[in-house]
């Protein structure tokens, strides 16, 4: 562990830290696969980069703090605090004996069974033997809570495959329990930088699982699936603009999912900005919504190396010109992969999901009666899970088809 205690938090409680992920978030859903399902937790992967952040120098520092809109870059550790600890505030524990109520249920750390639980969990694990700067350690310490455990990657990379892995896994109550594939790492690299994030939340209102029936869902080929749908009739946030319609669907703690349909979901995605997110989130209004929606399930891996070159931040994964002195000066470090995989159980109950991310450095008041409104999502769909005081977005991605399972 570092010297530093951890920072006090930032007076705006961690909303500019979320800005600035939703800006990156969105702009990289527009470089992730246009095809299929997909889902992605833009918190965690801008967490992981964050801890590489305050060991840049030059050119890598500059492109980093480009592509992340700033957030990690110096003066900004405060901010991360703040993020941290909104997060924190959104796991709701139940008051009651839940020992007997159900024996198999685990507390945390606060004695209590989680009811709805969002964890978010930090770690570095460096090469045993390399020195790193203390200023770096302190950095960990003071704006993530994080210290360094240490790994020989230069005489036992499969042990050290298998401890991060197994770290993962109890992070995300075993739904990633292996981040981290045979030839992930090796013999050469020297750091894995890691955020892990787990999230299990009820729907405010639940959906009646008696009303749930197979309806036709039209994929993005213009084919067509039946699949579980489920239904409810009751006020929730709604807004149609030009080329969408979207629904905010409340969890019973501080965060929700909107669901966006767009017309043409090519367009739609490329012109998409987290401002424009924000205008929308700023047009719901309460309706009266008979919303139907397909349940769904979806896991999405994938190495961000060759995307976030593409999206300004090529220096970091320069051999010859990265600069990570702030780090180590023991070897000259690069970035190797960016390896991030994320999940997500969406149902009648509410929604389970888990993202890890492993970066490798290497050598108004509402009327009586709220309009009526019914709303099929029967098309391919996005969705933004997002914690209510912040507004980060946790979770997000895009379903063509809720038949695949993946």
């Amino acid at each position: 562990m570092g010297k530093a205690g951890l920072l006090a938090p930032a007076a705006d409680n961690g909303v500019l830290a979320a800005t600035e992920i939703n800006d990156f978030g969105v702009d990289l859903l527009r470089r992730l696969d246009s095809t299929g399902n997909l889902c992605a937790s833009p918190t965690s992967i801008a967490l992981a980069l964050a801890m590489v952040r305050p060991g840049a120098r030059g050119a890598t520092a500059t492109e980093m703090d480009k592509v992340l809109h700033g957030f990690g870059s110096t003066g900004q550790a405060a901010e991360i605090v703040a993020l941290l600890q909104a997060m924190r505030d959104v796991t709701a524990y139940d008051d009651s004996d839940w020992s007997s109520a159900d024996p198999s249920a685990t507390p945390d750390h606060t004695g209590k069974q989680p009811v709805d639980e969002l964890d978010v969990s930090n770690a570095v694990f460096s090469q045993e033997g390399m020195s790193l700067e203390q200023a770096y350690l302190d950095s960990l310490s003071s704006g993530f809570g994080a210290g360094v455990g240490l790994l020989d990657y230069k005489n036992a990379a499969e042990t050290a495959r298998l401890t991060i892995n197994q770290w993962a896994s109890n992070l995300t109550k075993g739904r990633i329990p292996e981040i981290l594939h045979q030839g992930d790492i090796d013999q050469y690299t020297r750091l894995a930088l890691a955020n892990a994030i787990y999230l299990k939340a009820g729907w405010m209102t639940r959906f009646d699982p008696t009303t749930t029936r197979s309806l036709p869902f039209t994929r993005a080929d213009g084919s067509k699936v039946s699949v579980p749908t489920m239904a409810i009739e009751t006020e929730f946030r709604y807004a149609a603009g030009s080329g969408y319609r979207a629904v905010d669907l409340p969890f019973d703690t501080s965060a929700s999912m909107m669901i966006v349909v767009p017309d043409d979901m090519s367009s739609f995605v490329a012109g998409l900005t987290a401002t424009q997110l924000g205008r929308i989130d700023s047009r719901f209004g309460i309706y009266d919504v008979n919303l139907t929606l397909p349940r769904f399930s979806t896991d999405t891996r994938v190495n961000l190396a060759e995307t976030l070159k593409a999206m300004g931040m090529p220096t970091a994964f320069d051999p010859l010109n990265a600069d990570l002195s702030g780090i180590t000066t023991d070897e000259q470090l690069f970035l190797g992969h960016v390896i991030h995989q994320a999940n997500i159980v969406v149902n009648e109950d509410g929604v389970i999901a888990s993202a890890v991310s492993v970066v490798e450095g290497r050598g108004g008041a509402a009327p009586i009666q709220p309009p009526h409104v019914t709303f099929k999502v029967n098309k391919p769909f996005l969705y933004f899970v997002r914690e209510e005081s912040t507004g980060a977005i946790l979770f997000m991605g895009r379903i063509d088809d809720p038949s695949a399972v993946s």
